[in-house]
């Protein structure tokens, strides 16, 4: 007869490297591919901003000030999708470990805050650089051209 303790230990898949490592890989291929599309999304709205960026320098905004409205506009959408991301993921733990809870499987929710915030600033950076560059690069053009009138 097994104690509860040694009958887990027994019956436990173990786990080495090998899975570690195909987890690691899965994942990273995930963010590459969702970074990618990030940065193509930011690239294309920069694009279809370029009348805005000309009707601010008409304005008497000089590019600096352009540069940093945009950045500071990609960082204010980073930080609003991590905390919407973050209230779906607590509900959606809440009402698994409620449900383990009920099946006498009570669990504890570990955070990884470090690989959070890891991934939240690769967001930001990724997210300023798709979105200072293009604005950048509409400001190299004349704002008188860009303008028409309707």
């Amino acid at each position: 007869m097994w104690s509860a303790k040694e009958w887990v230990t027994a019956s436990r898949p173990g786990t080495d490297g090998t899975t570690r490592l195909g987890m690691f890989l899965v994942l990273g291929l995930a963010l590459l591919y969702a970074g990618i599309s990030l940065a193509n999304t930011l690239v294309m709205g920069a694009a279809e901003r370029r009348r805005d960026v000309a009707a601010l320098r008409l304005a008497g905004a000089t590019g600096g000030q352009v540069l940093r409205w945009a950045a500071t506009e990609a960082l204010t959408v980073v930080a609003v999708g991590a905390v919407l991301g973050l209230a779906v993921t607590v509900v959606g733990l809440a009402g698994m470990a409620g449900a383990l809870g009920l099946l006498s499987a009570p669990v504890t929710v570990v955070v990884p805050w470090q690989a959070l915030g890891w991934v939240t600033g690769a967001c930001a950076l990724i997210s300023v650089t798709a979105t200072v560059l293009p604005t950048g690069w509409a400001l190299r053009r004349s704002p008188g051209g860009t303008l028409t009138l309707v």
